[in-house]
């Protein structure tokens, strides 16, 4: 793993992305192209020099011709008006490689750090695609599998912690109806991160390809003071030392790939994966605190 340090101002928006899976023809391009306007652009009265990003990784799809999953009616990508286009030459992962340096040159600048996913781990015996080659041309700190983000004032003050991890395991439940589906996925999101760098008052993920938030929850207690019985609500408030779970932010980054696809099939469909929303996450940081998370679908 990797310890971050990047030095943030009082209010900035940082976007928690990933799971591109480049050289797939299911990965949206339009998705893609939504998401760079919006980081060079101005968020809430916020500069886009002061838009930032955490690439959660599988940006490549990274299946090798010799590896079992490859599967030939899937190579391509999508042109910008969402049509799927076969290309044979995104087999190679290389080219996958260079259009990942390509799709970031305009936000190069906005990324904090590129993470590697479990589909680039398996290329490892070919060299390390995400730290040798788009790290490297992109002039970006490599994340390794994971890391812990400081985010420090100009003067080394602390605003807060985050955990990026690319993911594990998985995130499903067959309870119904949908709303204890996903409140189920919220606790199984929450329980990964449950002892995992406590002192981090955001935690996320890619990997499953679902977009989860989980809000700090306040919880209800009781207290006397001055010989009375007073209800309070915690809350968070701190940014050093064990945050308890219910006061941080915990997050699923989503993802840019497709499960359904008109005259193919992708793995996701055969796996008999549900529908998932396509998108990404918002972080928005306002007086040196995180205000709000969003999703972008």
């Amino acid at each position: 793993m990797q310890i971050i340090r990047k030095i943030v101002p009082s209010n900035f928006n940082l976007f928690l992305i990933g799971d591109q899976h480049i050289g797939s023809i299911l990965s949206s391009s339009r998705l893609w192209i939504k998401m760079i306007h919006m980081i060079n652009s101005e968020i809430d009265g916020i500069s886009s020099r002061n838009n930032f990003v955490v690439d959660h990784g599988d940006m490549l799809e990274a299946i090798d011709v010799q590896d079992k999953r490859f599967d030939i009616s899937t190579v391509g990508g999508e042109d910008e008006n969402g049509n799927p286009v076969r290309d044979l030459r995104m087999a190679q992962i290389l080219n996958q490689a260079q259009k990942a340096v390509l799709d970031r040159q305009d936000i190069r600048k906005n990324l904090i750090t590129i993470l590697k996913g479990n589909h680039e781990q398996k290329l490892l015996r070919h060299g390390n695609y995400v730290k040798d080659y788009v790290c490297e041309r992109l002039g970006i700190e490599y994340g390794t599998y994971s890391c812990v983000i400081e985010y420090v004032d100009r003067k080394g003050e602390l605003l807060f912690k985050h955990y990026a991890h690319h993911g594990f395991g998985s995130i499903k439940s067959i309870a119904h109806p949908s709303k204890r589906r996903h409140a189920n996925r919220k606790i199984s999101l929450m329980q990964k991160f449950d002892a995992k760098f406590g002192d981090c008052l955001l935690s996320s993920m890619g990997h499953t390809h679902q977009l989860i938030i989980c809000d700090p929850e306040p919880v209800l207690y009781m207290e006397t003071k001055d010989g009375k019985i007073e209800q309070r609500y915690t809350k968070p408030s701190k940014t050093t030392g064990y945050i308890e779970p219910n006061h941080r932010w915990i997050v699923n980054t989503g993802s840019f790939l497709k499960t359904f696809g008109i005259g193919f099939d992708g793995y996701g469909e055969r796996a008999g994966y549900d529908p998932i929303e396509l998108g990404f996450i918002l972080v928005k940081i306002r007086e040196r605190k995180i205000d709000k998370v969003e999703k972008v679908v």
